[in-house]
C-alpha cells in the first residue's frame, strides 16, 4: 500500500504576524544597542592628559615630561597590554628564587640590577621587612623610600604603591640578581582637574644588549584613568572613598602564631609551610574603582582584602621562596 504524504503548505497569517513582530522587536533592539554604542564612543575611548609631574614621570618611565596622555577607563587595549605583562609576571615568578613586596608612598627609583648580599655576614632575608632593611642598612635607599608595612592592621592606610623584587640565581659572587622589578603605581588627583585616579603597572628590567650589571630600564606595562565612581560629581568629597588597596598582602608561617602579635597581625598567620602573597592589579576594563561592602569580621582576614575582589580580574597568589 502506497504512503500519503501531507501536501505541503505555506505560512498561515498568523504565523506571518508573528515573524514579523519579532523581526521588528529584534531589529529595534539592534538599532538601540547601536545607538547606545555610537553615544558613548567618545567616552570609552577619551584620552585624558594626566599631570602625574616630572618627578613621577621620570621614575616611572624615564622621561622628561610632566604630563601621561592616559586612556580613560574601560581601555580594552590596555587589557592587551595587562595581559601580556601578566604572562613575563608569572614567568618570571615561577622561575624566580625569591619575591619580596614592598609597599611605598613614593615613586620607585631604586632599580637595581644587583644587590650585595652576603649570607655569612648579612642576617637571613626571610620577610619583606628584613629584606627592606637590608637595603637600608646597604645605604642603597633611604628608609622612606619603602614603608614599613606588614600586613592592614586597621590602624593606618595601606601603602598606595608597590614594588615587587624578583630576585633570580645569580652569577656574581657577593651579589643577589634581580631579575625584574614590577611596579605598581595608583595616584588620585582630587584636588584639581582632571579628578580621577591614575593607576598603572610597569616592568623594569636589564636593558637589551648590556653584559655587565647596571640600572634596570622600563621595558614594558600599561596604565589607566579611572573616573569618579560618581557621575559628574561637583565636590571631590562626593568619591573621596573611591581606590584600590590594599595592593597585596602576606600570608605568613602558622608557626609565628607561638608569638601574638594582635588580632590584625595574627589573623593572617595561615600558611602552613610556605608563607604566601595575594597581590591585586589594577583592571583595564573596570568603569571606575567605588567602594564595595565588606561585611567580614576584623579577625578573618578577608575582612582586609575583600573588596578589592569586585574592582579586577588580575589576582596573583604568588609565593615567597625560598628564603635567603
Amino acid at each position: 500500500m502506497t504512503r500519503q504524504l501531507p501536501a505541503p503548505r505555506g505560512f498561515t497569517s498568523v504565523e506571518l504576524l508573528l515573524v514579523v513582530a519579532l523581526s521588528a522587536i529584534i531589529m529595534g533592539g539592534v538599532v538601540v544597542g547601536y545607538g547606545t554604542i555610537v553615544k558613548n564612543q567618545p567616552r570609552l575611548s577619551a584620552v585624558v592628559s594626566v599631570p602625574l609631574g616630572s618627578a613621577r614621570m621620570s621614575a616611572f618611565y624615564g622621561s622628561s615630561l610632566s604630563t601621561m596622555e592616559t586612556a580613560s577607563a574601560p581601555n580594552f587595549t590596555g587589557l592587551s597590554k595587562a595581559e601580556e605583562l601578566r604572562e613575563s609576571f608569572i614567568n618570571e615568578t615561577t622561575s624566580a628564587t625569591a619575591i619580596f613586596c614592598l609597599g611605598r608612598d613614593v615613586a620607585n627609583t631604586y632599580k637595581p640590577s644587583t644587590i650585595a648580599y652576603d649570607p655569612t655576614t648579612h642576617g637571613e632575608l626571610d620577610t619583606p621587612q628584613k629584606f627592606r632593611s637590608h637595603l637600608v642598612t646597604l645605604g642603597a635607599v633611604p628608609a622612606t623610600q619603602y614603608r614599613d608595612f606588614r600586613n592592614p592592621d586597621g590602624s593606618s592606610a595601606p601603602p598606595a604603591n608597590a614594588s615587587i623584587f624578583i630576585l633570580g640565581y645569580s652569577k656574581y659572587t657577593g651579589y643577589l640578581k634581580v631579575t625584574a622589578i614590577y611596579d605598581i603605581d595608583v595616584v588620585k588627583f582630587d584636588t584639581a582637574q582632571p579628578w580621577g585616579i591614575h593607576a598603572s603597572v610597569k616592568r623594569f628590567a636589564d636593558p637589551t644588549g648590556v653584559a655587565l650589571p647596571t640600572a634596570l630600564v622600563y621595558s614594558g606595562g600599561y596604565e589607566v584613568f579611572y573616573p569618579p565612581s560618581v557621575p559628574n560629581p561637583t565636590a571631590a568629597s562626593q568619591w573621596l572613598t573611591d581606590g584600590f588597596t590594599p595592593l597585596f598582602v602576606s600570608f605568613e608561617r602558622s608557626a609565628r602564631l607561638a608569638i601574638r602579635e594582635g588580632l590584625y597581625i595574627d589573623r593572617f598567620k595561615r600558611a602552613t609551610e610556605r608563607p604566601f602573597y595575594f597581590i591585586w592589579w589594577p583592571d583595564p576594563c573596570a568603569r571606575h574603582l567605588g567602594p564595595a561592602t565588606n561585611t567580614f569580621s576584623p579577625s578573618d582576614p578577608r575582612q582586609a582584602y575583600n573588596q578589592m575582589g569586585g574592582r579586577t580580574a588580575f589576582m596573583f597568589t604568588v609565593p615567597m621562596f625560598p628564603a635567603l
